[in-house]
C-alpha cells in the first residue's frame, strides 16, 4: 500500500518519506528541528488535519533532533548551560501551547469572500509566516553575530541584559549573561513548539546568533539539545490529546536519522555565508508555501 489514512485523509507514503529525508538533513545542517518545513507541508501538501501534523512532526523530531545531536556533539558544537536553564522554561511553554491550539480549534471556521478556513489554521499560519518572515530577515541580513570563529564574538544585545542570576557560557565565550533571560527564551519557545509543532529552533537560531552572539555554528548545535527537550515533551503532550500518528512518524523517521548526520557534516563544510542564506531561502519558500494555500482556500467556493 502506497497510501496511510491519517484522521480519514489519504497520505501519499513515498512522498512523506522524501519529506523526511529532507527535513532530517535540514535539522543536521541547522541545528532546527526541520518543523518550520515538516509541519504546513504536512498540513498544506499532504492534507493531514494541523493537530495531527503539529504533534506527529514533533514525534519525528525526537528521531532527528538525536542523530543531529550526536553530530554535533562529536564535533564539539553547542552551549549545554544554556540548553539546561531554557529547557526549564520551554517544559511549561508547550503545554501553554498546546492548549492554545486546542481552544482556537473549538472555534470553527470563519468565512471571508466565497471561502472558508478554520480559526486555528488561519491564526497558526499568521504565526508560522511572522516567525519565518522575521528568522528570513535576520539571517538573510547577515551580522557579526554569525561570525565563525569563536575568538571574535560579539555581545549581542541579550547578553547584556543585566537581570540577576547570571551565568557564564564557555563554550561561545559570553560571561555574565542573565539565567532569567534564558529561562524566559525556553518559556517562548515552548510554547511556539506546543502550538506551531515547529520544535522551537527557527526562533531559537536568530535570538541566539543576533541576541547573545553565538557563532553559527555553536548556536546549531546549542540549538539542537532544545529541539530534542521539547521535541520529547511536546509529544507526550500532544499524544495525551490524541494528535500524534505513529505509523505516520515512523514513515517520516525513514532515511531521517542518517540525513540528519549528514546535514550536521555538511554544515562544517560550508561557509557561514552560505548557510545563513540557504536557510533564508528554505525559510521564504515555506512562506510561499503557506501563503499560496491560505489564499487558496479563501478563493475557493465552501
Amino acid at each position: 500500500m502506497l497510501t496511510l489514512v491519517v484522521d480519514g485523509h489519504a497520505v501519499w507514503l513515498p512522498g512523506v518519506a522524501v519529506l523526511g529525508v529532507v527535513v532530517g538533513y535540514v535539522a543536521g545542517m541547522f541545528g532546527v528541528g526541520g518543523g518550520f518545513l515538516l509541519t504546513p507541508l504536512l498540513a498544506v501538501v499532504f492534507g493531514v488535519p494541523l493537530e495531527i501534523a503539529v504533534g506527529t512532526g514533533l514525534c519525528q523530531m525526537i528521531g532527528t533532533s538525536v542523530a543531529a545531536l550526536i553530530r554535533h556533539r562529536q564535533m564539539g558544537q553547542g552551549e549545554i548551560r544554556f540548553d539546561l536553564i531554557a529547557v526549564v522554561g520551554s517544559v511549561l511553554g508547550v503545554e501553554a501551547g498546546a492548549r492554545t491550539l486546542d481552544a482556537l480549534s473549538a472555534l470553527g471556521a470563519v468565512h471571508v469572500g466565497v471561502g472558508s478556513v478554520s480559526v486555528v489554521r488561519l491564526v497558526a499560519d499568521g504565526g508560522y509566516v511572522v516567525v519565518l518572515l522575521t528568522a528570513a530577515i535576520m539571517f538573510g541580513r547577515g551580522g557579526r553575530g554569525a561570525l565563525e570563529s569563536t575568538a571574535h564574538v560579539r555581545r549581542g544585545p541579550l547578553a547584556r541584559v543585566r537581570v540577576p542570576p547570571f551565568v557564564d557560557l564557555p563554550a561561545v565565550p559570553l560571561r555574565r549573561v542573565s539565567a532569567t533571560l534564558i529561562a524566559y527564551v525556553g518559556l517562548g519557545l515552548g510554547f511556539l513548539s506546543g502550538f506551531l509543532g515547529i520544535g522551537g529552533g527557527i526562533a531559537l537560531l536568530p535570538v541566539l546568533v543576533y541576541g547573545f552572539g553565538f557563532p553559527m555554528r555553536q548556536a546549531a548545535g546549542t540549538g539542537i539539545v532544545m529541539l530534542c527537550a521539547t521535541a520529547t515533551v511536546g509529544t507526550v503532550v500532544h499524544a495525551l490529546r490524541g494528535h500524534v500518528d505513529l505509523e505516520l512518524a515512523m514513515v517520516l523517521l525513514i532515511g531521517a536519522t542518517i540525513s540528519a548526520q549528514l546535514g550536521a557534516r555538511a554544515s562544517r563544510s560550508l561557509g557561514v555565508r552560505t548557510l545563513r542564506r540557504l536557510f533564508a531561502g528554505l525559510i521564504l519558500v515555506t512562506i510561499a508555501t503557506i501563503v499560496w494555500d491560505l489564499v487558496r482556500r479563501l478563493s475557493t467556493a465552501a
